[in-house]
């Protein structure tokens, strides 16, 4: 039963401690904005930065103590996997538009979407092939990258790309979206990750 397995599943996998960080992480960026500039609207490299700080904290709680439990047959993991990785992002987003609650906007709402859940697929791409320990690796790359360089507009390619800093509106950025959303939530849903040391779960305990 959901009521049974939730809040066990959430102080296992430390949910309880790293929901309150992430969403920490939103609340001192709109601080920072408020004081150093009047624009309700925070700058969008600024923007795209707040989402791989908020989503940072979560990406721990997408591996377990122990792998073998995590891999055994016992209980339906796929799915729980999933719901997990797509609910990070949704935590993510829903802290961003609450954001406009206080007059502060990181993006338009089908911006924050696209970008939450699209960079929660990437991380879970990672997880699933790198393991949680490096699989922020390529999302903080891959967003630094597009903060500094990143501009809406461009060949479809480009907006690819750099989805990230794209209007809610460009196809591109959408599919690029989509699809790593498809791929990091059966990726992560079907395989944790490689195996950890024994040293590295033992520090888990």
């Amino acid at each position: 039963m959901i009521t049974g397995w939730l809040p066990l599943y959430l102080r296992a996998r430390r949910v309880t401690i790293a929901a309150p960080v992430s969403l920490a992480a939103i609340v001192a960026v709109m601080i920072f904005w408020s004081f150093w500039s009047d624009n309700p609207r925070v700058h969008p490299s600024l923007a795209t930065l707040t989402l791989m700080f908020a989503l940072s904290p979560l990406i721990p709680t997408l591996a377990g103590h122990d792998d073998e439990l995590d891999r055994t047959a016992a209980m339906p993991w796929p799915p729980r996997r999933a719901l997990h990785l797509v609910a990070i992002g949704a935590v993510v987003a829903g802290g961003l538009l609450g954001a406009h609650l206080a007059g502060i906007h990181f993006g338009t709402a089908g911006q924050i979407a696209r970008n939450s859940i699209g960079l929660a697929g990437l991380i879970g791409l990672g997880a699933a092939l790198l393991g949680t320990l490096h699989a922020a690796v390529v999302p903080i790359i891959w967003t630094a990258w597009q903060a500094i360089a990143g501009g809406p507009g461009g060949p479809a390619w480009q907006q690819s790309l750099l989805w990230l800093a794209q209007p809610a509106g460009s196809v591109p950025a959408a599919v690029t979206a989509a699809t790593l959303v498809i791929a990091g939530t059966t990726a992560y849903a079907i395989r944790v990750g490689p195996p950890r040391p024994p040293s590295e779960n033992a520090l888990g305990h």
